[in-house]
Order: C-alpha cells, then structure tokens, then sequence
C-alpha cells in the first residue's frame, strides 16, 4: 500500500486541527503542516514546518523538500472584521499566498491535489428568493475578506486552465465547534457556561435575527478529505449543511437543554456593519461524490458548551 503525503498550510488553524487528527488516523496517510505564529508539538506523527505563506521561496523551499500528493491550502486571514481594518495584509496573505503555493508546484513540475479553502463570503448578500447559493452564482462580496476569498477561488481555476494544475475549490459556509473562538457560538456559550450554575443567566449578544447555513468543523474536515479522494479537478465545491437556520436558535437550544431561563442585552459593540441577512448552501454537487453532515446546531452548541466549560 503507497502512502500519499499530504501538506496542510495553516495546520495550526481551527478546521487544520481537525483535518491533521482524522488523516492521522489512517495509514494511508504521512501529514505535513506548515505553521506561522503558533508552534505546534503535541503531534509527533506529523512532521511540521514554520512558514509565512506570503514568502515564495519558504513555500517553494517546503513543497519541494515533501514533495506531496495532497496539498491542503488553509492558510490565510479568516476573520471579516479584521480585513475591515487590514485590508492589505489580508489581501497578501489569502491572495498571495494562495498564488505561492500554486506557482511552487507550477515550477518544481509537480502534480499533487491542490484543495484550496474558500468561503462563502464570496457570494455577498443574496435575496431569500435566489438561496440557496450554487457554486456558479455570481460573487458579490461585502468586504476585503470576501473579495480575497473570490480571487483565491479564481486563482484556482486559472491554474487548472492554464498549467493543468489538480486544483478543486472548497466553498466553506459557517464552520464552528469546539477551538473555534470568536464566533457567535463560543460567546454565547463561554457566557453561558460561566454562569451554567444559575437558574437565569443573563447572555450579552449581537444581531441574532440573521439566518445561516451552520456546519460542524467534524463534517467540514470529512467533506475536505472527501474533495481530495472524489472531487472533479477544476471544479468548485460548497460544503454546507443546506438548512437555513435563525441564530437566535441557539438560545432556544441552551435554555430547552439545560433547563434554564435566559435573558438577552444587545450590545450594540457586538453588530457587525457588514453582516448578511441570509446565507444557505446548495450541496448537492458534493453530496454527488458522497458526502453529507453527520451533525447539526445541537451538536454545536452542546460540544461548544463542553469546550468552553472545560476551558475556565
């Protein structure tokens, strides 16, 4: 049996940990990832490198010492807000950093399956009429982080036209879980579970009358395994549970599962000036190739609650 190696850009990421610990777990498998701030030692079976994806030769330098055969493109700045107020590093590190990549196996004439990580923030805001979002809709972003996240995508399909490059597009809708912070599930739920011995607890929040299409990290890190095995090379993906779900359902999820009473103050610090009413997923181009969620909000909400309680 061969063993394919696979290199994971950004292995020090929320969706990365995942994806390292279910290749880990097959055989078929020898994992490289690279890292940029955060040192990583808690894995001695993957062998891991420090690299800044915006520099060429670093990237070039580490492709042709592995030499891989499944590349995992998840580097990159994955936070809208912050591309509100860093709009050029953010631009850099998504878009130049994808085209490094692509370029390394371009000129060191290899030929490995490139999964690139994209988002659905590509698509921008869409009328409830015209959801769910297919891979060939319009991209109409609301922000840097988004039109960077369309350029990595077109990036892709360019590479395949013009050098032939094994590149397949990965459209990431809402991803949250256990390590995830700074969403909308780990601030509801580490203040829920600071307060989970009380009968009324009291939950500072946003907007949360928006819809989205929530996906648990487990199935994202199976649907990118799954893209490297069976996606349709050139093509694009939308990895997306394909509900549409009200935010303000993970209250109702907390208060139903625990038994308690919450009470909501919105904090005007915590809405977003950029912030779509409705985004959902059409996924069935991946389910095609046999794919399909295994998990739901629920399953968010009440691992969330195990992480942050355990976290305190």
């Amino acid at each position: 049996m061969s063993i394919k190696k696979v290199f994971i850009t950004g292995a020090e990421g929320f969706i990365a940990h995942y994806l390292v610990d279910k290749l880990n777990r097959n055989s078929k498998f020898k994992v490289h990832g690279s890292f940029y701030k955060k040192s990583i030692k808690s894995n001695k079976k993957v062998k891991f490198y420090k690299c800044d994806v915006r520099n060429f030769n670093s990237v070039k330098k580490i492709i042709k010492k592995i030499k891989p055969d499944i590349i995992f493109h998840l580097a990159a700045k994955s936070h809208p807000i912050y591309s509100f107020k860093n709009p050029v590093e953010t631009m850099r590190t998504n878009v130049m950093g994808t085209i490094n990549i692509l370029e390394s196996c371009k000129l060191l004439n290899l030929s490995p399956k490139i999964i690139v990580a994209c988002s659905s923030a590509q698509y921008g805001i869409r009328n409830f009429k015209l959801l769910p979002m297919k891979e060939n809709d319009d991209h109409k972003p609301e922000h840097i982080y988004g039109l960077s996240k369309v350029f990595q995508e077109m990036l892709g399909r360019q590479y395949y036209k013009m050098f032939n490059l094994k590149v397949i597009n990965a459209i990431i809708f809402n991803t949250s879980g256990p390590r995830k912070k700074f969403d909308v599930f780990f601030d509801i739920c580490k203040q829920f579970s600071n307060q989970i011995n009380k009968k009324i607890i009291n939950i500072r929040c946003g907007n949360l009358n928006n819809y989205r299409d929530f996906m648990h990290v487990e199935d994202v890190a199976d649907a990118l395994i799954t893209l490297s095995n069976k996606g349709k090379v050139g093509q694009s993906y939308n990895i997306g549970s394909s509900k549409l779900i009200k935010v303000s359902n993970i209250i109702r999820i907390l208060e139903k599962s625990y038994n308690k009473k919450i009470i909501l103050k919105i904090d005007k610090k915590l809405v977003r000036k950029y912030d779509e009413k409705y985004i959902s997923s059409s996924n069935q181009k991946i389910k095609k190739i046999g794919w399909k969620t295994k998990k739901n909000i629920k399953d968010i909400v009440l691992d969330m609650v195990n992480y942050t309680t355990i976290k305190k």
